[in-house]
């Protein structure tokens, strides 16, 4: 008997949120059919041609291969390389700017319109005033258009042990409005590591072999560091004093003679 009763009483529980759910089903078309504001949002979203091809957030991620290398390793460089590999975030980043622009205005827009329906119409429609005005409401932010307007990249480095024992894991969080900037710098940091290294092989190009013999035979054949000929089975070079590298020239004053070994081990390294 129990069980009859609770399970009429949850037919009827059932039956009455059918109901009600059809209730509610049915004033959401009407007030969709009858609201002025929801039809000038309607109209006002036709206006707006945003981007939504975009992401909220990019993820890159690289594993290292030491704790190391892991310990040293920044996420500047990480999101660096994101950042010249391809144009996609650089592309991103005004889409998003594009989006937040536009936006404003949208917003602007939405924020100026009202509801136009009055106590009288409702009852017409057989919806109380305040019902209608909170359905009216509650589908007018619904349907606001919700464009992205800022992204954030996220860069993860890790490293696993080889038995799998440690795992480490560090990330930064950058907003995609710090793209633009970065890249320029990136760009003019490039275009001035070429420009150094076109200067650098210029200086390097003016070692003519007339130079190169004229500074073998004024330091007699003998490297300036050891004293050593190639009688004693080492090649002689002619080295920059101040290396092309630290602004060097090709010139007679900044040129002498070393060995093999002594210009090997002197490297870019000033006297």
């Amino acid at each position: 008997m129990k069980v009859l009763i609770i399970g009429v009483l949850l037919f009827i529980i059932s039956l009455i949120l059918i109901i009600r759910k059809n209730k509610v089903t049915k004033q959401k078309k009407i007030i969709q059919d009858t609201s002025i504001l929801l039809k000038k949002l309607y109209e006002l979203n036709q206006h707006f041609n945003f981007h939504w091809d975009i992401q909220k957030q990019y993820t890159f991620q690289t594993v290292l291969q030491s704790k190391q290398k892991f310990d040293r390793y920044k996420l500047d460089d990480l999101f660096d390389e994101n950042i010249l590999d391809s144009n996609q975030m650089l592309e991103v980043s005004e889409i998003v700017k594009e989006n937040s622009n536009l936006y404003k205005e949208y917003s602007e827009k939405v924020n100026c319109l009202t509801s136009q329906i009055t106590e009288e119409e409702t009852k017409k429609l057989h919806i109380s005033y305040v019902r209608y005005k909170e359905i009216e409401q509650k589908l007018f932010e619904h349907q606001k258009l919700q464009p992205i307007i800022n992204c954030n990249i996220i860069c993860i480095a890790s490293y696993t042990s080889p038995k799998g024992r440690n795992y480490y894991s560090k990330r930064a969080i950058y907003s995609v409005f710090e793209v633009p900037t970065r890249y320029e710098i990136l760009q003019k940091r490039i275009k001035m590591q070429n420009s150094e290294q076109m200067k650098r092989k210029h200086v390097r190009s003016q070692m003519t072999d007339k130079l190169r013999y004229t500074i073998l035979k004024r330091d007699g054949f003998r490297c300036q560091i050891c004293g050593r000929t190639q009688e004693d089975g080492i090649k002689l070079h002619v080295d920059h004093i101040i290396p092309v590298s630290k602004g060097g020239q090709t010139i007679p004053n900044n040129l002498r003679t070393l060995c093999n070994t002594c210009n090997w081990g002197k490297g870019d390294e000033m006297e």
